[in-house]
């Protein structure tokens, strides 16, 4: 690209300098050419002045001027014959046309000649010839020519200077969005272009960063996607497992429509589960009236067994008059899941959710009598590792995720005793948890 920019600004100069010159050099050929002949036409004139009534018996001899060696001064005599100078011995038809009384300048053979009728009246008694090699004016214009090469070349030279640093100028961009696109065709999401300088490039650029940084956000969001479903669902198959197993080692005693029935109905919340993820990894929050009411009991009913099964109770507590709220359903059940779920394996004692209004806001805690949280860790970080490595991990990262989507705010409300955390809901002016 840069060697057709350059390529195309060296022609073009050169034309500019073509169409400009060539003219030039023509009419300064001609300017030259009118130049010689006038002095020709000079040089007679002094002459004819000069010339005595009787051309062959002057009372003083007749004297011409010197002159260089290529230029011819004669005077004729009315027979149109050489008296004294240079010239042809009988007059040519420039001395013709002078006998006949008319003034004469062109060119004959290879050099120009002029000629005057010296006389006066009707009768002209003398011509004065002078005559000069017409490749003069030509050399003079070669001369000149030459002169005029010079800043011709300094032109183009400089024209060519502007197309290298234009090219370069124009190219630089070009190859650096091809850069950064062959580095997102590689895999290499992070890849963005820096602003040029160049309107038309940054506009480009700016169209390609958006692109990269939308693929990446959605690469990043199913990996989270993946990551989420893995987490959720790995509680809810343990369980099923769980529950499969008893049946089979508890013999014939135990009913196994009972296990199939709960296996069915834990495969059930998982389908849920994963209908709610999926519906969340797209880019279309909900914005519709949160039913608070519906949610606390939903909750309810999924982990009062649960957490009856482990000796420990769950206890829901609404306030009489709450804030509007407006997020998704969906994400409010995934977000409690993930709360409960946390105080189930990492509390103890019972597990209490509370909904009340936080200075305007619609606020939900969910609080176990556990022993309380690590000083200094943030538990909302998203870990690679096992979860169970650091009692923490996933699921966290995932509630808060969902949360800031909704346009709310998760956050540990007390650390200990009793870890305590609260969801502000979206709907009103958020304010700290009391």
């Amino acid at each position: 690209m840069r060697r057709r920019i350059l390529r195309a600004v060296v022609v073009a100069v050169v034309c500019a300098v073509l169409l400009f010159s060539v003219p030039l050099a023509v009419a300064t050929l001609r300017l030259y050419q009118q130049d010689e002949v006038r002095e020709l036409q000079q040089l007679v004139d002094r002459v004819g002045v000069t010339v005595p009534a009787d051309v062959h018996h002057p009372r003083d001899p007749m004297e011409l001027p010197r002159l260089e060696s290529d230029t011819w001064v004669g005077v004729y005599d009315s027979e149109a014959r050489l008296v004294i100078g240079a010239g042809p011995a009988r007059g040519d038809g420039p001395v013709r046309e002078a006998l006949a009384g008319r003034d004469t300048s062109r060119r004959v053979g290879d050099r120009l000649v002029a000629a005057v009728p010296v006389g006066s009246g009707e009768r002209v008694r003398a011509v004065v010839r002078a005559s000069s090699p017409s490749d003069g004016p030509l050399r003079r214009a070669a001369l000149t020519w030459a002169v005029m090469l010079a800043p011709a070349a300094v032109a183009v030279g400089v024209g060519a200077v502007l197309g290298l640093r234009s090219s370069r100028r124009l190219a630089r961009p070009l190859e650096a969005l091809a850069g950064t696109a062959g580095r997102l065709e590689t895999g290499d999401l992070s890849a963005r272009a820096a602003p040029s300088g160049l309107p038309e490039a940054d506009e480009v650029a700016t169209a390609l960063n958006r692109a990269a940084a939308r693929i990446e956000e959605l690469l990043r969001r199913e990996r989270a996607f993946s990551a989420d479903a893995s987490h959720q669902l790995r509680t809810a198959l343990t369980r099923v497992r769980l529950e499969l197993e008893s049946a089979q080692a508890s013999g014939a005693a135990a009913d196994p429509h009972a296990a199939m029935r709960a296996a069915l109905a834990s495969l059930t919340r998982m389908e849920a589960t994963l209908d709610d993820l999926l519906s969340l990894a797209r880019d279309m929050p909900e914005q519709a009236p949160l039913d608070v009411a519906a949610l606390l009991d939903g909750a309810e009913r999924r982990w009062h067994g649960e957490l009856a099964a482990e000796g420990r109770q769950l206890r829901i507590t609404v306030d009489e008059e709450l804030p509007p709220a407006v997020g998704s359903a969906r994400a409010g059940r995934q977000i409690l899941d993930v709360l409960l779920a946390n105080a189930l394996a990492h509390g103890s004692g019972r597990v209490t959710v509370t909904a009340r209004d936080a200075a305007g806001v619609l606020a939900l805690d969910v609080a176990d009598e556990g022993p309380g949280l690590p000083e200094g860790e943030d538990v909302f970080a998203r870990r690679r590792g096992d979860a169970d490595d650091t009692g923490h991990g996933i699921g966290l990262a995932l509630a808060r995720s969902l949360v800031e989507a909704e346009g709310g705010r998760l956050m540990v409300s007390r650390r200990t005793p009793h870890p305590r955390f609260t969801w502000l809901v979206a709907g009103g002016s958020e304010g700290p948890a009391p």
